[in-house]
């Protein structure tokens, strides 16, 4: 029994190690979570101003028609750029965020719960066990001692079949935590990669054309 209390201990410390260490990957994962998402709406709002130059009608604005034309261009450009952050804050929201919530509201969160019906199955037994002891052994106490062995028995099987379950999902976790642990950063990275593929594609397709005009228009 002390040899299972003390492995137990061992379990119950590297969850809860976990738990903490769950709680803060998670704020680090929404914090860029957040800064991508705010990406998305900065560029979504230069692409805003660029397109009011032309509202604008500057005093000393004659002249303009090449400039406004090309921030419209570039408006045009920056929003096809937002897309790729917007699609990129999704991505990451989908596969690393929210897999990671899971782990804690479900795998966790079941540890925390089970941890506290075997508390209270335990207390239960044990309880059970100081009525029976304190028991004064007269015969005329015998239907109530055939009462509380019948209340001892229940709390054992109650607190054997709670210990069960709880030391079942304190040893899945071990193994559910690997796959918890990596699958994020595995949905990050390839949101990231995808991310770079698509902004590659855009900028050496569409853009290089435009931008060494525009550089060729400045110079001039």
């Amino acid at each position: 029994y002390s040899l299972t209390r003390s492995l137990l201990s061992v379990f119950e410390e590297d969850a809860g190690m976990l738990t903490e260490y769950t709680n803060q990957l998670l704020q680090s994962m929404q914090r860029v979570f957040g800064a991508q998402s705010e990406m998305g709406l900065a560029t979504e709002q230069l692409s805003q101003r660029l397109l009011e130059y032309e509202k604008k009608n500057f005093a000393l604005g004659k002249g303009d028609e090449e400039v406004i034309s090309t921030l419209q261009n570039f408006a045009k450009s920056v929003g096809e750029l937002n897309s790729l952050h917007s699609e990129l804050a999704n991505q990451m929201a989908d596969s690393m965020v929210f897999p990671l919530i899971q782990f804690r509201e479900k795998d966790l969160t079941e540890i925390s719960t089970l941890k506290e019906i075997f508390g209270i199955a335990t207390d239960e037994h044990e309880a059970a066990m100081v009525k029976y002891s304190r028991l004064p052994k007269k015969k005329e106490n015998e239907k109530l001692k055939a009462d509380l062995v019948k209340e001892v028995a229940y709390t054992r099987r109650k607190q054997h079949q709670a210990s069960l379950q709880y030391y079942c999902a304190l040893n899945a976790l071990q193994y559910r935590k690997r796959v918890a642990m990596l699958e994020p950063m595995l949905g990050y990275t390839q949101a990231q990669i995808s991310f770079f593929k698509k902004g590659i594609e855009l900028v050496s397709k569409k853009m290089d054309t435009f931008l060494s005009s525009v550089s060729n228009m400045m110079q001039k």
